[in-house]
């Protein structure tokens, strides 16, 4: 179990480290600097387009919801009418 911990803890390190160097590089150089504004605009399109496409995408299930909705709502109706016909 020590060990267990232990090995935890020593992989922590070593990404923690591993993070900083990466900062270290991309921070020092000025292609490092040019690099890590690319990857930090890339990130930001990536995460604009998907939430672009899940807001679509949102606003589709409504619609096809709202859709259902009105179809079971009128379904229930004339079911309605029909018992109050026969009954």
């Amino acid at each position: 179990m020590e060990n267990n911990k232990n090995s935890k803890i020593a992989l922590a390190i070593v990404a923690g480290v591993a993070a900083g160097a990466a900062t270290w590089y991309f921070m020092s150089t000025e292609n490092g600097k040019q690099n890590w504004s690319t990857l930090l605009n890339t990130v930001k399109d990536v995460t604009d387009k998907l939430m672009a496409a899940g807001s679509e995408k949102g606003s589709m299930l409504a619609a096809a919801g709202r859709e259902a909705s009105e179809y079971i709502g009128s379904r229930a109706n004339g079911i309605l009418e029909d018992v109050k016909k026969y009954s």
